[in-house]
């Protein structure tokens, strides 16, 4: 793919080198630990590790700007401890390196800017358009993007944490975490928006994997194509099966109709 994008080879991270320097990720989820807890799961915080990862990745790329998007946090209706106590510090941290930070909301972010206040600039829900050698809509995709999306070539968004599942020669299943690629059309978009626009051609889709490890991921291919709550592809605007499924160290595994046939196939 010869995008104005750069996928890091087995990090769920894009490098975009123009118009600044910017690393995009998407569903930190700081605090995620939190729920295990109420389920009974004892798992110490994992705050330092996401934020060790973040600046690990900031220094090796030589990053300017860090772009989440969305669900940087991941508590909701409330916050836990985690993320009022410790995510404000990894964000500090990460900002001494000079390393400005811009957070696209996610369905998970409900009183985020009162937690972090000043340290991150923010972005309207629905999306930002970024000028560059190609033009990029960035967006969490819990929310349907504004009109600006169709000036676009690509849109990134994260939300769904995509996995694809795989059975193994003995029969188990194994998940592997996988970006998804796939393309669509301004007009269709266009009236799937309800936006009268004279706007044509060819807009692609960049789904992320999640950054954070031990957060769920969704099997995109044991769904059927609308059975999910992110609008661009249950509206038509993108068809699931059409996208192709990547690894994060870079294996093309198919399309999802193909992979979704080929489980139920091995399971018959």
């Amino acid at each position: 793919m010869q995008l104005a994008l750069k996928f890091i080879p087995g990090r769920p991270a894009l490098l975009a080198e123009k118009p600044v320097r910017s690393l995009i990720v998407t569903d930190v989820h700081f605090g995620f630990e939190a729920e295990l807890a109420g389920k009974g799961l004892r798992v110490p915080s994992q705050a330092w590790r996401l934020e060790r990862s973040l600046i690990e990745l900031c220094e090796e790329m030589g990053a300017e700007k860090l772009i989440f998007l969305g669900d940087l946090k991941h508590m909701i209706p409330l916050s836990s401890w985690i993320e009022w106590r410790e995510m404000p510090g990894a964000i500090r941290r990460i900002r001494e390196l000079g390393v400005e930070m811009m957070l696209i909301p996610g369905n998970h972010d409900g009183d985020v800017d009162k937690i972090l206040g000043s340290l991150i600039s923010y972005q309207p829900s629905r999306g930002v358009l970024i000028d560059g050698r190609m033009r990029i809509y960035l967006l969490h995709g819990h929310a349907w993007p504004d009109e600006r999306v169709l000036e676009a070539d690509i849109i990134v968004m994260g939300h769904l944490h995509p996995v694809v599942s795989l059975r193994t020669d003995i029969g188990s299943i194994i998940s592997r975490k996988a970006w998804l690629y796939a393309h669509g059309d301004k007009k269709n978009l266009a009236e799937k928006l309800g936006i009268s626009s004279r706007r044509r051609g060819r807009i692609d889709l960049i789904v992320m994997p999640a950054f954070n490890p031990i957060v769920s991921g969704l099997s995109v291919n044991s769904l059927q194509p609308r059975e999910n709550l992110w609008p661009l592809v249950r509206s038509g605007a993108f068809d699931l099966d059409q996208a192709e499924a990547i690894t994060l160290d870079g294996e093309r595994l198919g399309y999802i109709g193909y992979l979704r046939r080929l489980l139920l196939e091995q399971e018959a």
